[in-house]
């Protein structure tokens, strides 16, 4: 049963007419499934009428001239027309009602393909996954810079053929990208880029193995000091939550999370509601990364923050994720939104550390393990470490410990 959010039916029987009017339910059953309240149902059923007359105005009569391309450049066009009229919003939420329309199957799906510049990059896409075994967010890091590096050599579009190109052209692209890069960012670009040239050589696509012409940038292990704050700062940005709204509460949750367990954005934002199992009090982590899963204890403050928000502040919507958007449509949260959540509390706490984000917290909460003697096994089994090097550079962080090796100066005379 629809929520009731006309006042007779003789209103709601005119949003019913029309071309658009035929899936009056369809949208509004989306909506209510996506958090909205009746308050802002209202508007965007208005606006869904007011484009339906806009649309038999132009002789348009088939729900299915909004599919693909043709109905993007319609909303477009339709923007403009409100645009020229002085109204920022007139075509507001009417992506939704296409996207409603889209999942109950009336209209083909509009949703962009997977872009890759030619067919040997689906290739190696596919060598990355099937035969390396690399992380969704490390394959995402390759097919970046080598879409980037095709485009540099002039590829344009799915049907472009492999130009033919030598190390000048290679080292031309990686002179023009470095300026933006700092040393250390720099080994992000050249691997991508001396893989891609080897799987290029190994499936014959060049004569010539052109990896081995390209140098990485000289970086010594563990030269850099994450950037981390102490214990009590992380507190004041905790304590810089106003638990009485419902922003707050999802906002709370997330950070004891993160401060809890020193996880990274994307595994928080990827928690679902069945990765946690009240009766044995554990959580379960996706480690994307790493490729592995983690069974961690449920601490009780955690739980508690978890099932206040659930309770108190979470739309129930279809998402299984457990952090949703607090407006809608209440979509699942990214690793970008987390780290929103994480740079708006620690504006909020008053302080202005070099560099902000969840990994700020993820570095602090290794740090204060290092402090207090924790294993160092421990933490690498914690935060989802392969290497115990990588959770070795934050030893260098915990500086105070180097009291505790001192050796005395002796006397001058």
């Amino acid at each position: 049963m629809h929520k009731k959010i006309f006042p007779t039916p003789a209103f709601e029987a005119k949003h019913r007419a029309g071309l658009l009017g035929a899936y009056f339910d369809c949208f509004l059953g989306w909506m209510q499934e996506h958090g909205y309240s009746c308050y802002s149902m209202r508007p965007n059923i208005q606006r869904v009428t007011n484009f339906g007359k806009y649309l038999e105005l132009r002789g348009i009569h088939s729900i299915h001239q909004l599919e693909g391309v043709q109905g993007k450049k319609l909303l477009a066009t339709y923007r403009d027309y409100w645009k020229a009229n002085g109204y920022s919003n007139g075509s507001s939420g009417l992506q939704y009602y296409i996207r409603a329309l889209e999942e109950a199957g009336v209209l083909g799906s509009s949703a962009p393909r997977a872009s890759s510049l030619f067919h040997e990059t689906e290739q190696y896409i596919a060598f990355l996954k099937n035969q390396r075994g690399l992380s969704e967010s490390t394959i995402y890091n390759h097919k970046h810079w080598v879409e980037k590096f095709l485009r540099f050599l002039g590829c344009q579009n799915s049907i472009s053929s492999l130009p033919s190109f030598g190390i000048a052209h290679v080292d031309r692209f990686i002179e023009q990208e470095s300026v933006r890069l700092k040393r250390n960012s720099q080994q992000t670009l050249v691997g991508p880029l001396k893989s891609f040239l080897q799987f290029l050589y190994q499936s014959e696509k060049l004569t010539t193995d052109l990896s081995c012409l390209v140098t990485n940038p000289r970086c010594y292990r563990l030269e850099s000091l994450p950037h981390v704050l102490n214990w009590d700062e992380v507190r004041k940005i905790i304590y810089s939550v106003d638990h009485s709204t419902k922003l707050g509460l999802r906002n709370y949750a997330i950070l004891i999370l993160l401060t809890t367990y020193g996880l990274r954005a994307g595994e928080v934002a990827h928690l679902k509601l069945e990765d946690i199992d009240w009766r044995k009090e554990t959580i379960h982590i996706t480690v994307r990364k790493a490729g592995k899963d983690l069974w961690l204890p449920l601490i009780p403050k955690v739980g508690k923050a978890i099932v206040e928000y659930l309770k108190y502040a979470r739309s129930a919507s279809k998402p299984r994720e457990i952090f949703l958007n607090a407006r809608a449509p209440c979509n699942p949260l990214s690793s970008r939104n987390v780290t929103r959540v994480v740079n708006r509390h620690i504006q909020l706490a008053g302080l202005n550390p070099p560099r902000h984000g969840a990994h700020l917290l993820r570095h602090s909460f290794a740090t204060h393990l290092i402090r207090r003697s924790v294993p160092l096994k421990q933490i690498a089994d914690l935060l989802g470490h392969q290497d115990l090097e990588s959770t070795h550079i934050y030893t260098k962080t915990a500086t105070e410990r180097l009291q505790e090796v001192a050796l005395e100066v002796p006397d001058v005379r």
